[in-house]
């Protein structure tokens, strides 16, 4: 008799997106002179003039009379952060991060035979620091309500990582891995060839970046492609894992 090792693997994704709002309160103080406790503002006003002007063929926006535009200390920290001279960043508006489809069924896998399924990321931003996307993964493929794994892919060569892609086509080499390709995607993504494992948040390997620019972005699209393969002694039944994406606006 001949028998076949067949498991079913379910991957569920979840997607968020990160972002913070600013607010200032400004006290009471004279015109001539803007200070508290902890800042002052030189001279009575912050711009000369700014506004909008358009014709038939252009549309212009402008801020005439900061003395000192830019973005000061480092987003994220503890410390702070200040947007000085808003026309650099101009009019902010809706951020959104879609995901197509959240449940990816990588079906019924055999020996020698790949499975696979994709979905669509698609981003817009609008501030002027562009944005870039992450993704980890909870942890490595694994049997439901046991210890038994599918292993992260290495891929053909054994060198690729969480932060280099590698070619990856041939399905005796077991494991589970992701393929990007689209708008601003990481250049090691050559083609749909090169794959690359995902970091394992459960051995706290950091998330890595998949997709990015400093340029703003509207409807930003690529697919990604899962792949896993699984090696003979295998044990049957439902392997899953959970693919976070955090997709954080740059300003």
């Amino acid at each position: 008799m001949h028998n076949t090792t067949k498991s079913f693997f379910i991957l569920s994704l979840l997607g968020f997106f990160v972002f913070s709002l600013f607010f200032w309160q400004v006290d009471r103080v004279k015109a001539e002179r803007l200070e508290s406790d902890s800042y002052v503002i030189q001279f009575g006003n912050f711009n000369v003039t700014s506004g909008e002007k358009s014709s038939a063929n252009y549309n212009v926006t402008d801020t005439v009379g900061q003395t000192a535009a830019g973005a000061f200390g480092e987003y994220g920290t503890s410390g702070y952060f200040v947007g000085a001279g808003f026309q650099y960043i101009y009019q902010i508006k809706d951020f959104s991060f879609i995901i197509s489809d959240v449940n990816m069924n990588l079906g019924e896998l055999v020996s020698g035979a790949f499975g696979t399924d994709t979905h669509t990321l698609e981003i817009t931003t609008r501030g002027a620091g562009g944005y870039s996307v992450y993704a980890y993964e909870l942890h490595p493929l694994r049997l439901q309500g046991d210890t038994d794994e599918i292993t992260d892919t290495t891929c053909d060569a054994g060198t690729c990582t969480t932060a280099s892609a590698g070619i990856w086509t041939d399905p005796t080499v077991s494991g589970f891995g992701f393929n990007i390709q689209g708008d601003d995607v990481a250049t090691d993504f050559v083609n749909n060839t090169y794959f690359r494992p995902f970091a394992d948040d459960e051995a706290a390997a950091p998330m890595q970046a998949i997709m990015s620019s400093n340029n703003v972005g509207y409807k930003r699209q690529s697919t990604v492609t899962y792949q896993a393969a699984k090696s003979g002694n295998t044990a049957a039944g439902t392997y899953e894992t959970a693919v976070v994406y955090v997709a954080v606006p740059g300003y």
